[in-house]
């Protein structure tokens, strides 16, 4: 088996693809394949893409129209073959040891759903803005800062297992998967290096904040709409947790 499916949803993002696949194929851990998602773009993606359909490692998947992030992300379930999946978006890339640092850890720990890495913040321009740096916990839970929605190393047959992501959400697939993983009672882990390259522009989906909690409150819903075993004493008190996040 495969240890590692790392896979790209693109949609005209021609300007950053070619590095951030190139980031991929550079890692120091080898035992890896890449799903390369296009969802129709109309720009100059397919050229791109088209150079890399001889690696060996390297499978390409060209939809014929579009479906969005979401359906691509849960038709990247479908088809990966490793023990673990990654998603990277095509404006961001990895750090060359991304893949070693984050499989040595998670690999190690039976009942983790999903480790999370710090990260840098760049521009456009690949320029250096900043650092994030998260609160490294032993344990994690509803209340505390959900990981970014992408470069999460998650355990494939657990996360198929729980259910994958939800198609009634078209945003915020980080902060649904971080409560759909703690909710089912498996371990979130952190990786204290920081180990991908994230783009801030004009075009990221998490920039408007009251989207973003308007997105959460419906997340949330879905969720304490679900009915839960009465008798799980651990599982009334996440959801009496996620009643006050409601509030908020």
């Amino acid at each position: 088996m495969i240890k590692v499916s790392v896979y790209i949803v693109n949609r005209n993002y021609s300007k950053f693809l070619k590095k951030c696949i190139q980031s991929i194929l550079n890692q120091n851990f080898r035992d890896f394949e890449i799903l390369i998602i296009d969802d129709n773009s109309s720009d100059n993606s397919l050229n791109i893409i088209n150079t890399y359909k001889k690696i060996k490692n390297c499978r390409i998947f060209l939809r014929k129209k579009r479906f969005g992030l979401i359906k691509n992300i849960n038709f990247a379930i479908k088809k990966a073959k490793g023990r673990f999946i990654l998603r990277l978006d095509a404006d961001d890339y990895l750090r060359v040891d991304a893949l070693k640092n984050l499989f040595q850890i998670i690999s190690k720990n039976r009942n983790a759903g999903l480790i999370f890495p710090d990260y840098y913040l760049i521009n456009k321009n690949s320029k250096m803005l900043s650092r994030f740096k998260y609160k490294h916990k032993r344990y994690y839970g509803l209340e505390d800062f959900p990981a970014h929605g992408a470069c999460s190393m998650i355990n494939l047959k657990k996360l198929k297992k729980i259910g994958g992501y939800s198609e009634k959400f078209d945003r915020q697939d980080g902060y649904y998967i971080w409560l759909l993983i703690i909710l089912n009672n498996l371990k979130i882990l952190h990786c204290k290096k920081p180990l991908f390259y994230y783009r801030k522009h004009g075009q990221n989906l998490s920039k408007d904040i009251k989207k973003i909690l308007k997105a959460r409150k419906k997340i949330l819903d879905h969720f304490l709409q679900k009915k839960y075993k009465s008798n799980d004493l651990l599982i009334s008190k996440k959801i009496d947790t996620m009643s006050k996040l409601k509030k908020l």
